[in-house]
């Protein structure tokens, strides 16, 4: 799984499809957070450990532009909830999570 070895940080959310994974990461900044995206690809190497690459075969690009497309949705609601602030941002976490069930 995608972590920041240096600081322990882990990603705010992260998104698979299959073997293919967009993790996305708050960094914040005196103006408020920022995100950033990291593709990656997990697959067994020849000694039978999982690895991880970068790199996105053919293959696999539908899947990773529509993981792209999920990110940048939830960006767009991860800044809409730092605007409407805890309380309104669990609310319709809540209704969302009623939705969906």
């Amino acid at each position: 799984m995608s972590e920041d070895k240096e600081s322990g940080k882990r990603p705010v959310l992260r998104h698979n499809d299959g073997a293919v994974e967009v993790a996305i990461w708050e960094h914040e900044t005196d103006k408020g957070p920022i995100y950033s995206t990291q593709r990656s690809r997990f697959y067994r190497g020849e000694d039978g450990k999982w690895k991880k690459t970068h790199s996105i075969p053919e293959r696999d690009l539908l899947k990773a532009a529509r993981l792209d497309q999920k990110a940048y949705e939830s960006i767009a609601r991860l800044r809409q909830q730092a605007q409407d602030g805890p309380d309104r941002s669990e609310t319709r976490r809540r209704q969302r999570d009623d939705r969906e069930r």
